[in-house]
């Protein structure tokens, strides 16, 4: 009976992904019971809570392809599918609240400038999560999607980490230093398999890299501003 040998690049690069997500927020969520910081509230703990379901799942679903537990990996796409639902919902609802946060940006943005910031990240994981469960028959074009769901919100796990290195000021550069990173690993991974680049990867993280520069030209346009102070008055009620 032949053996199916699976790839174990993906298992590999969720746990990366894990770890950094887990190091960047470790003060500031994961570990803050060892810090004075103040609680968190309650929506931004919920937040926090249904993402790192979903980065736990991540990480599992790949381990059970490299498994060959298809069946299994496609049972739990359904929690997978509430998760990303979740992450969404409550990503849009934490911005709005944050936006009412008087805070200074490394980037120089107002909080309500930098609204675009979580919006751009929740709008490109939304795209990628959908594309993928729409294309979930289609193995090869899935798990790409889902690994640039992944990368493109990895920017407050970047900021923070940044922060905890005291560059905060090089966060803006961060981000889109590690986009290229993690989309040129994967390019290079199939340059490797198979001798070509695949278009998913290649376009979809140029969109993720070049959404970084474009979020900075939106958030201080003009048209922009007032998009941004309304929905920081709308996050001063939430």
């Amino acid at each position: 009976m032949a053996v199916i040998v699976r790839n174990r690049f993906y298992p590999q690069l969720a746990l990366v992904l894990a770890l950094l997500v887990f190091v960047g927020f470790s003060r500031t969520y994961y570990l803050r019971f060892l810090s004075d910081l103040p609680p968190l509230v309650t929506l931004v703990r919920l937040h926090g809570l249904v993402f790192t379901g979903w980065l736990l799942l991540f990480v599992a679903q790949t381990r059970l392809i490299a498994a060959d537990r298809v069946d299994l990996h496609m049972k739990l796409g359904i929690v997978g599918l509430l998760l990303a639902a979740g992450v969404v919902a409550l990503g849009v609802l934490t911005a709005f609240h944050t936006a009412a946060v008087p805070r200074v940006r490394a980037s120089g943005l107002t909080p309500a400038q930098f609204t675009i910031v979580p919006f751009v990240s929740i709008s490109l994981f939304a795209i990628f999560v959908g594309l993928g469960v729409a294309l979930r028959r289609r193995a090869s074009l899935h798990k790409r999607f889902m690994v640039l769901a992944m990368i493109a919100v990895l920017g407050p796990a970047v900021a923070r980490l940044f922060a905890l290195l005291d560059l905060a000021a090089f966060a803006p550069i961060g981000n889109i230093a590690s986009g290229a990173f993690f989309a040129g690993w994967c390019l290079v991974h199939d340059w490797r398999r198979n001798r070509v680049v695949h278009p998913v990867f290649l376009i979809g993280g140029l969109v993720v890299i070049a959404s970084w520069p474009l979020r900075m030209v939106i958030a201080r346009s003009e048209w922009y501003q007032p998009i941004g102070d309304w929905v920081a008055r709308v996050g001063a009620g939430i």
